[in-house]
């Protein structure tokens, strides 16, 4: 499955991705993924090799930011951050 992102990004968000030489992806191709409706992602970067994308949280209905992993072939969201410097603490 093909997905396309938004690749608007706030000044304070291009900041944070600039001082981490984060790539912004327009467009990623997955071929097996486990989301939710909520959990289709909006926007999407990487983050020193990892894959970082914008979902909905299903509990509180916000937006906020998650890590791309794979397990058993098929992807899925494997941590959440609220916002940027809680994943650059996470990671």
């Amino acid at each position: 499955m093909r997905f396309q992102f938004d690749t608007d990004y706030t000044e304070e968000e291009l900041q944070f991705l600039k001082q981490h030489h984060c790539e912004i992806l327009s467009e990623i191709k997955l071929s097996k993924t486990n989301f939710s409706a909520y959990e289709l992602p909006r926007r999407m970067f990487q983050y020193y090799g990892t894959y970082v994308g914008e979902i909905i949280d299903e509990e509180n209905n916000e937006l906020v930011w998650a890590v791309l992993s794979k397990w058993k072939g098929i992807y899925h969201w494997s941590a959440v951050y609220a916002d940027l410097q809680s994943l650059e603490q996470g990671l």
